[in-house]
């Protein structure tokens, strides 16, 4: 017999009653309890599980829209420098030069004994600033296609009118002419394929003299007619 048999045993019936009732209710309550305390912790074991994978979740997701953040920022910096790029390439598209020999004034320049670089120094246009009226030369800022048209004007005389164009210190094409009275005029013209950095420039002959007054006779232009 056990203790609470015993106990039980040596009660009135209804206290026996009474007592056995409340320690069963007493043992049930402890199950329930400890079964409720078993039941919260598992739950507050999956809420904390739970709460851990979303966590994850939103590191990798955070994770995930910093590095697509940051291909957007290069992406952006791509595009920019290509819209700088094209902005750039717009402008060194545009390009064009049109001069005449004398700033102001009239007169014949020359007959000299050796060759002059003619400087055209009535400057009307000089887009892209590539020729020089200081020192007559134009620069290629770009590789194209250039084409240049120069026109010379002369009185008639014992020395003809003549001039050419120079690439690089090297004759291209020239224009001649030669009367004993009268004015006479010279002309041509000629497309190159230019390298960054070369130089165009016109060049008079020896023993040849042109003339050029407020009307802008003798007139040196160019322009670029596309990239390559």
């Amino acid at each position: 017999m056990t203790e609470m048999e015993w106990e039980l045993n040596q009660q009135p019936t209804n206290s026996r009653a009474n007592s056995y009732h409340h320690h069963y209710c007493k043992e049930i309550w402890c199950f329930f309890a400890n079964r409720l305390i078993s039941v919260q912790a598992a739950e507050l074991a999956a809420v904390k599980v739970k709460a851990k994978n979303q966590l994850e979740d939103l590191k990798r997701e955070g994770e995930a829209h910093a590095a697509e953040l940051a291909a957007v920022k290069v992406k952006a910096n791509i595009i920019g420098n290509q819209v700088e790029a094209l902005k750039t390439e717009g402008e060194v598209k545009h390009l064009a030069f049109s001069a005449s020999l004398l700033a102001s004034g009239q007169g014949h320049t020359g007959p000299f004994n050796t060759e002059i670089t003619l400087i055209f120094k009535h400057v009307v246009t000089n887009i892209g600033n590539a020729y020089n009226r200081e020192t007559g030369l134009f620069t290629a800022p770009v590789r194209g296609v250039y084409h240049f048209e120069f026109h010379i004007f002369g009185h008639g005389s014992n020395n003809p009118t003549s001039a050419e164009l120079v690439k690089n210190g090297e004759k291209v094409f020239m224009s001649w002419t030669s009367q004993p009275a009268g004015g006479q005029k010279a002309s041509n013209g000629v497309s190159l394929l230019l390298e960054i950095g070369d130089v165009v420039f016109m060049r008079m002959w020896a023993n040849s003299r042109i003339y050029d007054n407020q009307s802008h006779h003798t007139t040196f232009s160019g322009h670029l007619l596309f990239t390559m």
